[in-house]
């Protein structure tokens, strides 16, 4: 029988027993290791998922940005949406970490010259497939604007007469000129009929250069004299206090034009001076020698008994032209006129419209004058002085043919005439310091050799332009590849920002 004392020890051990129960956490351990461990690799698979759609998103938002930059360097053009897509295929490989587009979409506003792209991608999950999530879907989108950086353009076009020949791939040469230079014009305005910071001048040019405006008459009575300090003329070495501007033109003239003025000047290059002396490569007013270009000596005609030495017009009737040496190879000033800088649509694209066709070729007489309406000093003041806004500032030359000097024209013929020897070298070289002097002022030379493949031109011209390569330096054969030249000139003008 057991007794009291018995049955409180029994007591004691019981308790004992469950004291200990409770002091001993061994089991409790993996109890709660095996519960904290579900949540834990959870959390390890949800960042796992989390980091490949972060990949995912940061490639995909890559991608649409090379895409949209792409399309809208080319934002009219035909192709524009297929050479999207091959930029964003391009930085988005498929299956990229196993990922799938689903959407990929392109949208433009050309009245507000931006362009869209968006993309969507599926990513498969690891983890978070056994929550019911299969996969996850990231999106990106990029937007460019056409950057609001103001931009003169001047073209430079060849007018002499081999432009009337045949262009490779159909029509005459200055037919396949005008129509790439208003593919340009297009370009650059979009449906927009005036810019206000973008201006467009037009340069036409053979062995000279008209500098009447256009649409405006002579008008010989109308001539004005303006008096100035005077300056010894680098033309007839004496001194002089007087400078002329006929009524429709803003180039000063150093003789008062007669009635019969075509509107053509010589190029400020006398032969004898010192090379300090010549204003041909130079962009407004110059002195140097003991001399002072205030102005330019106006091409008189032919017959002109007055001014005999200025005489480079040919006369109608039967092409007497006192500087020639055969008498009949004199060319006359072109009728097509300088447009200056202008930011209507409409007007610049009358004025290509207008180019005609004829007589020889002198490059850097057109490129001389390009420069000056480019730039704010007179005679051409279109150009705002001094912006205090971003502008780019550019000359767009086309030429099919090497100089050709020619009596009466621009140069007088004073390195001889077209084929003599040494004639072309001494106009290249006016042309190369031309072209440094253009440059080295800041302004982008775009330089386009057309239906010509002579391979001296090539090197003279890639001397010229900004690069000797694509954007800046062309070799256009046919009318097709003109064309593609004129393009993509000016989609290299028109830079880019991602505005989004």
């Amino acid at each position: 029988m057991t007794g009291p004392t018995e049955s409180r020890k029994g007591g004691r051990t019981l308790m004992a027993r469950l004291r200990a129960l409770f002091r001993d956490r061994r089991g409790g351990v993996f109890v709660f290791m095996a519960a904290a461990a579900i949540p834990l690799i959870g959390f390890i698979g949800i960042a796992t998922d989390t980091a490949r759609m972060f990949m995912v998103k940061s490639r995909l938002s890559s991608a649409v940005d090379a895409a949209s930059l792409a399309g809208g360097k080319v934002f009219f053009a035909p192709g524009r949406d297929a050479d999207v897509r091959m930029y964003f295929d391009t930085n988005f490989p498929p299956d990229y970490i196993g990922s799938t587009v689903t959407a990929f979409d392109i949208k433009d506003d050309e009245e507000e010259e931006t362009l869209t792209v968006s993309a969507t991608a599926s990513v498969p999950t690891s983890f978070m497939r056994l929550f019911g999530f299969d996969t996850v879907s990231v999106a990106a989108d990029a937007e460019v604007t056409r950057r609001q950086v103001a931009l003169d353009v001047v073209m430079a076009i060849d007018i002499s007469g081999s432009m009337n020949e045949g262009a490779p791939g159909g029509g005459s040469r200055i037919a396949a000129a005008k129509t790439a230079a208003e593919d340009l014009v297009d370009i650059l305005f979009g449906n927009d009929s005036s810019k206000d910071f973008l201006n467009i001048g037009l340069v036409p040019w053979n062995a000279k250069v008209n500098v009447m405006n256009r649409d405006e008459t002579f008008a010989p009575v109308s001539t004005k004299t303006e008096a100035v300090a005077s300056f010894k003329n680098p033309e007839t070495g004496w001194p002089q206090d007087k400078i002329y501007y006929a009524n429709n033109s803003p180039v000063p003239l150093m003789s008062k034009p007669d009635a019969d003025w075509k509107g053509c000047v010589f190029n400020r290059y006398k032969d004898g001076l010192p090379a300090n002396a010549q204003a041909d490569t130079e962009e407004s007013t110059h002195s140097g020698g003991g001399f002072d270009w205030k102005g330019w000596q106006p091409i008189f005609p032919g017959d002109d008994a007055a001014h005999p030495q200025w005489a480079g017009e040919p006369v109608p009737s039967w092409g007497v032209c006192k500087l020639s040496k055969s008498w009949q190879e004199c060319g006359s000033c072109p009728t097509s006129r300088i447009l200056p800088l202008s930011n209507s649509k409409s007007k610049i694209l009358d004025a290509i419209d207008d180019l005609s066709a004829g007589g020889n070729t002198n490059i850097p007489g057109g490129l001389g004058w390009a420069w000056r309406v480019l730039t704010p000093e007179p005679p051409y003041t279109e150009a705002v002085l001094d912006p205090d806004y971003d502008r780019e500032q550019a000359i767009v030359l086309l030429t099919d043919g090497e100089n050709c000097a020619q009596s009466g024209d621009g140069y007088r013929a004073a390195f001889g005439l077209c084929g003599w020897a040494g004639s072309r070298d001494g106009m290249d070289d006016r042309l190369r310091l031309l072209a440094a002097n253009i440059k080295a002022n800041g302004v982008r030379l775009y330089v386009i050799q057309f239906a010509n493949e002579g391979s001296a031109l090539q090197a003279l011209l890639k001397e010229v332009a900004s690069g000797p390569n694509t954007p800046y330096y062309y070799y256009a054969p046919s009318r097709d590849s003109l064309l593609l030249a004129f393009h993509e000139i000016a989609n290299h003008l028109a830079q880019l920002r991602l505005s989004k």
